[in-house]
């Protein structure tokens, strides 16, 4: 009997657990159903919550060096225990790239697949974040996968001030109805395609049926290409 393969997911909310686990499970059923019985190898999730990495980078601004040498540690070492790693916090992304570098095993950041289609779909990028510490490693991804389709694009951050606030203060609604906000404005303001840098902004899409450029998230096609990537190796 083959043996399952185990994906770890390192979190910096204890909410995007529950998430992440859903869209597995969504994203499984797809799969058997298109599968036909021909046995896809099982994968099994495993799950690391470090809140304390992602709050030295709020107080910080940015990611601090200590902060991104101990995630690279972190990621790199859980690939002893499993059969690849998914970094869920996109604030960390650096070090899930620094990791992946060190490690034999796939270290996979879960904004790339969101990044390379932002590159592909438009060349006025808006990328949304309720965090500082956040734009700066998603504005640079998105400007690496740009440089390898076009000659560039123009990439403009936004800081939708006080939804972090909100969501840590339990106010979802809130936080949800900032972000909406500024997606409707940065699609006024020209962008033609919108990128939400944090998994946590993904449910704001439920309120934005009126704007008609492509808005982007991360959990979904993140884990669905970390997925495909183990089935390969698997």
């Amino acid at each position: 009997m083959r043996r399952a393969l185990v994906m770890t997911l390192l979190h910096t909310s204890p909410r995007h657990v529950d998430v992440f686990e859903r869209l597995f499970a969504r994203l499984a059923a797809e799969e058997a159903e298109a599968d036909g019985g021909t046995g896809l190898p099982e994968i099994r999730l495993s799950h690391v919550v470090r809140e304390d990495l992602l709050r030295r980078a709020i107080t910080s601004g940015v990611l601090p060096e200590d902060t991104f040498e101990r995630a690279a540690r972190i990621l790199h070492e859980a690939t002893a225990s499993s059969d690849g790693v998914l970094c869920t916090c996109s604030t960390l992304g650096p070090a899930a790239d620094e990791a992946a570098r060190r490690a034999a095993k796939p270290v996979l950041r879960v904004d790339r697949p969101m990044a390379a289609l932002a590159a592909q779909t438009g060349r006025s990028i808006a990328v949304l974040a309720t965090l500082k510490c956040t734009l700066a490693p998603t504005c640079e991804l998105i400007e690496q996968e740009v440089a390898r389709v076009a000659d560039r694009a123009d990439v403009a951050p936004v800081l939708v001030e006080g939804a972090w606030d909100a969501l840590e203060a339990g106010d979802t609604a809130c936080a949800n109805a900032l972000v909406a906000d500024n997606i409707r404005l940065a699609q006024r303001a020209g962008a033609n395609v919108i990128v939400l840098a944090q998994a946590s902004m993904a449910e704001a899409l439920d309120q934005v049926s009126d704007v008609t450029v492509p808005v982007l998230t991360s959990p979904a096609s993140g884990l669905a290409a970390a997925v495909a990537r183990l089935r390969a190796i698997g």
